[in-house]
């Protein structure tokens, strides 16, 4: 297999950086700024900054390595890599787990080396009065489930990614022929 100088050194990279657990979402730059390593839960209170960030150094590649977070600010994450017409990228041994799948679905260009894992939406924890509590959960539920669907039409997402999501309770990792759906190129050195 050949591969560019510019994979060699993502490679490394990701490998590094993948020896750290991130409690943060962080963003790590390449040398030229052309890509980005997105390491870490992606959280409400943070995306703010993470998108400062990016628009700062303007890449035009980003690397996913998260666990999922707030899907709010996964959203928001989304429709800034679509907008922005950033290609994504998940590595071989690398995760992007759920509320991070919005954002490797943005990407223009994808390839999906690592894994991709979905589940449906739970709703936040029950407070004070319960019949409240989960009749505001099943609300907020809904309103994150139509946002979601609008989002991933709008990114062409096929039909079989709705139907993980909505109808695995627990984790669901896309199969390597899934995966291969998803990818729009067959290489880095595509992108």
């Amino acid at each position: 297999m050949k591969y560019s100088i510019r994979t060699l050194i993502l490679t490394i990279f990701l490998a590094f950086v993948g020896q750290f657990p991130a409690t943060a979402g962080e963003l790590f730059f390449g040398k030229d700024d052309e890509w980005v390593v997105f390491q870490g839960p992606i959280l409400t209170k943070e995306i703010d900054g993470l998108l400062s960030q990016l628009d700062d150094k303007k890449p035009k590649l980003i690397l996913l390595n998260s666990i999922g977070g707030t899907v709010s600010a996964a959203v928001r994450f989304a429709k800034y890599v679509r907008e922005k017409e950033m290609n994504t990228w998940i590595a071989e041994g690398q995760t992007c787990a759920s509320a991070c799948a919005l954002v490797f679905l943005a990407g223009i260009q994808r390839l999906g080396e690592g894994k991709l894992v979905v589940h449906q939406y739970l709703p936040p924890a029950e407070q004070g009065n319960e019949k409240i509590a989960r009749d505001v959960a099943w609300i907020s539920v809904q309103k994150i489930i139509g946002e979601t669907i609008t989002l991933l039409n709008s990114f062409g997402t096929p039909r079989f990614v709705f139907e993980r999501i909505f109808t695995s309770p627990g984790l669901y990792q896309f199969t390597e022929a899934e995966m291969a759906e998803l990818t729009t190129v067959t290489s880095l050195d595509e992108m």
